[in-house]
């Protein structure tokens, strides 16, 4: 098996669908059962901080599973003047480092070996200080809210940028509900579920590169738009961005991976190509290797949206119907209803359960810990 065959797949599969074949073709680059390695994290230069590397394996586009963690494994930091330091293994699959501060100058590179016996090394890389955002600015539109960072740097030294970001939103139900079934009788409800928190992390590559720009300044970059039905606005909304300087080499390798994983649609987008990214099979030389090894820190900075602050827009609940029924305490034992008060002796106000509980919308009823 080539290097190229894991990511070819991904060509095969789009192919297939553009032509419309009625008995399905499966190729050996998607049904293969080979696996890669897919190594995720950087070396932290901040002090105070963990340094976290996760190491994963690649799986077949038909497989629907959880991607396998690479468990067990020896994974050292190594600088170039031959100082070795030893990750240890705590969560399945994630290695982390406390109490190393990177030196600024000095240059490092990962060192993976596998129970299986892979070895794998990275580029000897710099330390790369990532320059602090200066703001996450937002502006209404027709269509919704349109969220931007802003950055510089005063040195013209970075050039290459890449964020992540956490979004959180509290949201209510549509009504509140004074009552639940518990072991098949109606009982008051002991904790409300009105109010609840929803969360959500970036799973798009979003870069930019100011390579071109006299300045080293990046103004207004576009990182997400909400619409203006999402129920993200119906109460606040926040956003923890994080920033990460990059190399040249960096930048090239999330671009590739970009172009693969997000701008596939049709026959005229950028064909699938092999991702090289600055870390190599030792043992294997056509072993693929997904991940790029880095050393520096990152720079975050988290908003706040209040409704009040936005036009009057209707965020939509997405739970559908919400009319209000009256039953009795056996029609709704028997028919399991959410309910919203009592009506009258015997008698009880009912909905759709998903009006009542903000829980069945994929929120928690706990609020976070950084929750103004």
């Amino acid at each position: 098996m080539t290097k190229n065959r894991y990511i070819n797949g991904i060509s095969w599969a789009m192919l297939l669908l553009v032509g419309g074949c009625v008995d399905p073709y499966r190729p050996p680059e998607i049904t293969s059962p080979a696996s890669y390695l897919v190594v995720n994290g950087f070396f932290n230069s901040a002090a105070g901080t963990t340094t976290t590397i996760q190491l994963t394996r690649t799986q077949n586009l038909t497989d629907t599973k959880v991607p396998t963690a690479e468990t067990k494994a020896v994974v050292t930091i190594e600088s170039q003047n031959k100082s070795t330091y030893t990750l240890k293994e705590g969560t399945v699959g994630s290695y982390t480092l406390t109490g190393v501060t990177p030196a600024v100058g000095e240059s490092y590179r990962l060192h993976i070996k596998t129970t299986s016996g892979g070895d794998y090394y990275s580029d000897y890389v710099p330390v790369i200080p990532t320059p602090p955002i200066d703001s996450i600015s937002w502006y209404p539109d027709n269509e919704g809210l349109q969220i931007n960072v802003n950055t510089h740097d005063p040195k013209n030294n970075t050039r290459y940028y890449r964020w992540e970001y956490d979004q959180t939103w509290e949201y209510n139900s549509v009504y509140t509900s004074a009552f639940e079934i518990l072991n098949n009788k109606i009982v008051d409800r002991t904790a409300s579920v009105f109010r609840c928190w929803g969360s959500e992390n970036s799973s798009n590559i979003v870069l930019a590169t100011t390579s071109r720009l006299s300045q080293d300044i990046v103004s207004q970059f576009p990182l997400i738009h909400l619409p203006s039905t999402s129920d993200r606005l119906s109460v606040r909304y926040s956003i923890l961005v994080r920033q990460f300087a990059l190399s040249q080499e960096g930048y090239n390798y999330y671009d590739q991976l970009a172009k693969i994983t997000q701008s596939i649609g049709s026959i005229f987008d950028p064909q699938p190509s092999q991702i090289t990214g600055n870390i190599h099979s030792q043992s294997d030389g056509t072993n693929l290797v997904l991940g790029f090894f880095r050393v520096g820190t990152v720079e975050s900075k988290r908003i706040f949206i209040n409704k009040s602050q936005l036009p009057p827009w209707y965020p939509n609940s997405g739970v559908g119907s919400c009319d209000i029924d009256t039953l009795s305490g056996g029609d709704i034992l028997r028919d399991r209803p959410g309910i919203i008060d009592r009506y009258s002796p015997g008698l009880y106000l009912t909905t759709n359960e998903a009006c009542l509980d903000c829980r069945l919308r994929g929120g928690v009823i706990k609020k976070p810990d950084f929750w103004e």
